[in-house]
């Protein structure tokens, strides 16, 4: 899909020239000429800057005040200074009024050793306090859900998990209540924040109020290891690291991977680590023996199984499921075909599809990356629940409404199979515009009508060379895609692979809602 291309400006900061995307926010254009501008509140993943915790004030050349540099966008010919008496001081009184109410729990808190609360005050704060008075105390932790803990009283009211439950995940959960010094993060009703992605705020919290509650007083930085995996419970594949300590993983993060999860992670990925070292994890090779499975050496296990496999003979059958490479599929193949004299194998658990179709689907023309969703002119989900089978998928159909327009559609096979219905669809497709996503689930192939749906399917596409017999088609020059998401075939429940491969259980009927308020940007078609 298209990209904007932004106009490149040449700006000055602390007598250094540096250049930088035209209306790029002064904290990320700084970065170029190797300028620090300290922050809180602002990030760049949660859209708009807010401008709320006075951190980032520089001073600009023609503008009396000082200005904050996450909410300024860069112009050409600006001239920035961020090292001045006045920007320092006004730098060092917002470090020490945060401390005003700020515990002196870094010794005890989670957060202590990464938090960016002990970095900006040992590089810009005062150095000191004024302030004798007493602190003001709040009951902690308190459960704000199953898996996070507050401590209100560490909260520096940043917004950044309020405005991710509003404006990201669009859930509406966490609010701000009461006023002025007597401001506090909570839900609204005060009910226990449960939701798809909540696990996102531990992350985003600049200091430790935000805690998760399972790696709670777990470990220190000091005695922890770092390792970047992916995350394989479901087909996007989310970048993460692990956080490790004596051989056993303590916690998920986010590695962002603007392609594949823009930064963020859903609670499964992140919270579902505790089975990686379960005991109920198969460790070793068993045997039934005598009605019951005993650990056995390797070698004997492997003699089994191959003796096993050459008394079935042709009659074995094989399953490759989602997790498995493109190599292992390959040498099951042989094994089978050329080892066993065996052609039963498949990788599907829906229906099959004649070979001129899925061709036809598998075109190079016709995909789309993760990314493209959010730059797309509309995006039909198809017979699929992105929130069920690929949950990262529900938060970047959401951005691409919210900050591009695009417009969201949703229909059921049956829609395709209605003359009526799939015309009215095409014809709002068209209108749309050229760049089109369609957004398929692996039950559309199942039935009998399996094969005329994705004919329908690439019908819909606005570009005639889409609408002809597939054996007549040709790639189109523009790209209207068609994306599929196949769960995998995996007995440990996880989920893998691309947006091709990969199945984790059936999901529910119904295409994602909109949860936030009004309408949804776009028609929407009811499944049947």
């Amino acid at each position: 899909m298209p990209r904007p291309e932004p106009k490149t400006i040449t700006f000055t900061i602390d007598g250094l020239e540096v250049k930088a995307p035209e209306n790029a926010m002064l904290v990320d254009a700084a970065k170029g000429g190797d300028v620090e501008i300290p922050v809180f509140c602002y990030e760049p993943k949660l859209g708009q800057p807010v401008g709320a915790c006075r951190m980032c004030l520089v001073e600009i050349e023609g503008i009396p005040k000082l200005q904050t540099g996450c909410s300024t966008p860069v112009k050409d010919g600006m001239v920035v200074h961020t090292q001045t008496d006045r920007v320092k001081t006004a730098q060092q009184s917002v470090v020490e009024f945060l401390l005003i109410n700020h515990p002196l729990d870094c010794p005890v808190c989670d957060k202590g050793g990464e938090c960016p609360l002990q970095d900006i005050t040992f590089g810009w704060g005062p150095g000191h306090s004024r302030f004798i008075e007493g602190k003001r105390h709040f009951v902690k932790p308190l459960e704000l859900s199953p898996t996070i803990a507050i401590d209100r009283e560490r909260c520096i009211l940043c917004y950044r998990c309020a405005r991710f439950s509003q404006e990201i995940s669009e859930d509406n959960q966490l609010v701000l209540l009461e006023r002025g010094a007597h401001s506090y993060i909570s839900t609204f009703d005060g009910h226990p924040y449960v939701a798809p992605f909540s696990g996102n705020i531990v992350e985003l919290c600049p200091v430790g109020a935000l805690t998760s509650r399972p790696y709670r007083f777990r470990a220190r930085p000091w005695d922890i290891e770092d390792a970047g995996s992916v995350c394989t419970l479901c087909p996007a594949q989310c970048n993460v690291t692990l956080t490790v300590r004596d051989d056993r993983v303590l916690r998920v993060l986010a590695r962002e991977n603007d392609e594949v999860d823009d930064g963020w992670l859903c609670d499964a990925g992140r919270f579902a680590y505790p089975a990686l070292g379960g005991d109920e994890r198969v460790s070793e090779p068993l045997i039934r023996d005598g009605g019951e499975l005993r650990p056995v050496s390797w070698k004997r296990a492997l003699e089994a199984a191959a003796a096993g496999l050459t008394r079935a003979g042709e009659r074995t059958g094989a399953i490759v499921g989602g997790q498995a490479s493109n190599e292992e599929g390959f040498l099951l193949a042989r094994l089978l075909r050329e080892g066993l004299g065996s052609p039963n194998l498949d990788s599907r658990r829906a229906g099959t599809l004649p070979l001129e179709l899925h061709r036809a689907l598998a075109d190079p023309a016709l995909q789309a990356k993760v990314s493209d969703l959010e730059f797309a002119h509309a995006v039909l989900v198809l017979d699929a629940d992105p929130i069920e089978d690929m949950p990262i998928l529900d938060l970047r159909l959401r951005k691409g409404i919210r900050r591009h327009g695009m417009r969201l559609f949703q229909a059921s096979a049956a829609d395709l199979l209605s003359s009526e219905r799939a015309g009215e669809l095409t014809g709002q497709l068209r209108e749309a515009g050229d760049e089109v996503v369609i957004l398929w689930g692996e039950r559309l192939t199942a039935g009998p009508d399996g094969a005329a749906v994705h004919e329908r399917q690439l019908m819909v596409l606005p570009h005639p060379a889409c609408r002809r017999p597939v054996k007549e088609r040709e790639a189109p020059k523009h790209r209207p895609t068609v994306t599929g998401l196949r769960r995998s075939l995996q007995p440990c429940g996880g989920f893998v692979a691309t947006l091709r491969p990969g199945r984790r259980r059936p999901p529910a009927r119904t295409p994602p809602k909109h949860r936030g308020p009004g309408p949804a940007n776009g028609s929407v078609f009811p499944t049947r």
